[in-house]
């Protein structure tokens, strides 16, 4: 029973600050004007047990009706809620004391109205009201008693302060009781109001588990109050978290299968509430929550709403408080069909946001396939919804490595450092041991300690389930989606079907932006040699020569050209020549350093871009390369003019010869044709004096 808090609000949960105060008022006003009403009896020839005096009462009253409206105007302070609610009560008992004493004091019947004020004390302050009315009433008619002079010669005093002090102490005792009562109804009612309202602010499990279970422990005072609700597809009793008195491992430890001996499933599955008293915890053999969590008082009662079982609510104590009685028992049965509902509520309300969030995380990956074509932020997408939709543990996104044919990670989420230098840096399993590349279908285990399939699910000794889901485009397998968790049962067949669909939208991903990647590649690529092209080459000249601006670092350019090459396409064929372009692109290749890149300009002519390079030590490079080309024994390159192969080259540098890119494949190409003029088989760098008036095949003379 609350005693003693104050007034918060009102006699009733949720009443309006108008309302208080109109409320009060009301009262008042009535008070008096029945108090007027009931003496003017006294016209009518009704004994009121002493003779009233009119002008003084009529004075009262209308002073108490001024006093009335003044707690009104000031009902924050002057009211029986107020900061002054003890002068508010003085007040109210010495006005009813007054009026006794003008009707008679005494002798008069009207000392019967104050044995409402413990009543009204009771109601407004609790049992510490009721009884501070009280008192004040005693007070204020001993007061009255002591003012009366006037008694009639023969009056029994004795008697009639006998009779009315004892009036006055019944009427206590039985406004005592019935402020009991109406406080345990309002305190019932503030709990349903305050339960409701606090659930009704935010729909979202979490925040209802945890008004709930908060509120319900200081309501019952345990030390543990836990919600276990049904989950249909494990069919056990699962706790939620928060749970005060339990950590977030425990209540996630805590599942109570249906159909076994413990007495909490026996509880749900029966319908029927559970009290287990001190001597009843104390005497048994098991557990009844955790095996490291002893109790020693326990009451649990299951939750149904609409005709369907929701969950358990348990309250229990671990340290020697007061025992459970039938009495709170009552009121957790009171309680639970409204626990029931809002609980039920905020499931539907989590299924709900579930399957919003599961659609609408669909609806991204399928807008990113749409929208974006570099796999390196589809990855990153999909391992944001992982993470969002699962929250697990760890997860990878694990492709097939084309080279190897082994599974290579492309992102990962919870691995240390330390682990995925060890073990996720490059290829580490191969195709023919993945149980689901090879059965085309997803691997759920809710358990890894008696699952067998997969030896290679277990990652790190702290995982206990895990969900594997292949990544495919049709037939097509480019890979697995692993999530791994350290609860068991973390995953069920929702999760497995929601992640397939997730892996099929990320394999119709990396189908087409393979393919985009590979039509990229082709539009930037020379298809005979496989060395980029002469579009992909003005591009990356054109970031060069800004790189070389802003950092001031010089670079060159080289132009090479085959010696005779039309003589050898005449003499042996288009085919062979092909041969010969593809042999010296790989020449090339693997005589430049990894920084420098190579490109086929066009028929038999080739470029090179060496960057912080400058031109003279760029000659350097291309001398190694010409001594390479002529000592290379190429098909039929007997029959050639010089006797073999060769290759010419005109180097120019930037921003020495140059100031656009234009310009400097301009300078390089003079260079070249001088290099071919003065006897081929040779290296020549742009020189202004040289180059500048000479004969140019793109230049009328």
């Amino acid at each position: 029973m609350t005693t003693g808090r104050g007034w918060e609000g009102g006699l009733w949960a949720g009443e309006t600050d108008r309302e208080v105060r109109k409320r009060e008022f009301v009262f008042r006003f009535f008070f008096a004007l029945g108090f007027l009403l009931l003496v003017h009896l006294e016209r009518l020839d009704v004994n009121l047990g002493g003779e009233v005096s009119y002008p003084p009462l009529y004075v009262l009253g209308g002073a108490y009706l001024v006093y009335a409206l003044a707690t009104y105007r000031y009902h924050r302070v002057l009211s029986l809620g107020g900061a002054l609610r003890w002068l508010v009560g003085i007040i109210d008992v010495s006005a009813i004391c007054l009026a006794i004493y003008f009707c008679g004091g005494v002798e008069s019947y009207t000392f019967l109205f104050l044995g409402l004020a413990s009543l009204i004390g009771g109601v407004y302050g609790g049992l510490r009201g009721a009884v501070s009315a009280s008192l004040l009433a005693v007070l204020g008619y001993t007061s009255v008693v002591l003012a009366d002079r006037a008694l009639p010669p023969g009056y029994d005093l004795s008697r009639a302060l006998a009779l009315r002090y004892g009036f006055l102490v019944g009427a206590s005792i039985l406004d005592f009781y019935v402020t009991d009562i109406i406080l345990r109804d309002r305190w019932r009612l503030r709990l349903f109001y305050e339960i409701s309202r606090s659930s009704s602010k935010s729909p979202a499990l979490y925040n209802v588990m945890a008004e709930i279970t908060h509120r319900m422990a200081e309501i019952m005072r345990a030390e543990i109050a836990v919600l276990l609700t049904y989950d249909e597809s494990s069919a056990c009793l699962v706790a939620q978290h928060p749970s005060p008195g339990l950590d977030f491992l425990a209540s996630a430890r805590l599942k109570i299968p249906l159909g076994s001996e413990n007495m909490l499933a026996k509880a749900f599955e029966e319908g029927k509430p559970l009290l287990l008293t001190r001597r009843a915890c104390r005497e048994m053999e098991l557990p009844a929550l955790l095996p490291e969590i002893r109790v020693l008082d326990l009451m649990a009662c299951p939750l149904e709403a609409r005709g369907k079982k929701v969950g358990l609510l348990v309250l229990a104590n671990k340290l020697d408080r007061r025992g459970y009685s039938r009495r709170d028992l009552d009121l957790l049965r009171l309680l639970s069909p409204h626990i029931s509902v809002f609980l039920d509520n905020a499931l539907l309300f989590r299924r709900s946001e579930e399957k919003v969030a599961q659609l609408t995380s669909l609806i991204r990956v399928v807008d990113a396939i749409h929208t974006t074509s570099s796999l390196d932020q589809l990855y990153n997408l999909a391992m944001d919804v992982i993470r969002a939709l699962f929250a697990p543990d760890k997860a990878l996104i694990n492709l097939v490595d084309a080279g190897s044919g082994m599974l290579k990670t492309v992102r990962k989420l919870g691995y240390d450092a330390e682990y995925a230098e060890k073990h996720l840096s490059r290829p580490f399993e191969p195709v023919a041991d993945c149980f689901v590349l090879r059965s085309g279908d997803h691997f759920l285990c809710p358990e890894v300690e008696a699952e067998k399939r997969c030896p290679n699910m277990v990652v790190s000794e702290d995982i206990r389930s895990v969900l594997c889901v292949p990544i495919r485009s049709g037939t097509q397998m480019y890979g697995i989606l692993h999530m791994a968790s350290r609860f068991e049962g973390a995953f069920d067949e929702e999760d497995a079907a929601l992640a397939k669909a997730i892996g099929e939208q990320i394999g119709v991903a990396v189908e087409r932006a393979r393919l985009f990647e590979e039509i990229s590649q082709l539009a930037v690529t020379d298809e005979l040699t496989g060395l980029y092209n002469i579009r992909h080459l003005k591009r990356m000249l054109g970031e060069e020569v800004k790189r070389s601006l802003r950092y001031g670092r010089a670079f060159s350019f080289i132009m090479l050209d085959i010696d005779y090459f039309k003589v050898y396409n005449d003499q042996h064929g288009h085919l062979r020549g092909d041969e010969v372009l593809r042999i010296l692109a790989g020449l090339l290749q693997q005589n430049v350093r990894e920084v420098d890149t190579v490109f086929r300009y066009g028929g038999e002519e080739f470029s090179i871009i060496i960057p912080e390079v400058a031109k003279r030590e760029a000659f350097n490079i291309a001398e190694r390369i010409r001594r390479v080309v002529q000592d290379y024994v190429f098909p039929f390159e007997e029959f050639q003019p010089s006797g073999n192969l060769t290759v010419s080259m005109g180097i120019s540098g930037f921003p020495e010869d140059a100031e656009s890119a234009e310009e400097l494949i301009d300078r390089a190409d003079r260079a070249l044709y001088r290099a071919k003029l003065t006897g081929r088989n040779r290296i020549c760098l742009y020189d202004p004096a040289l180059d500048r008036e000479a004969f140019h095949p793109h230049v009328p003379r």
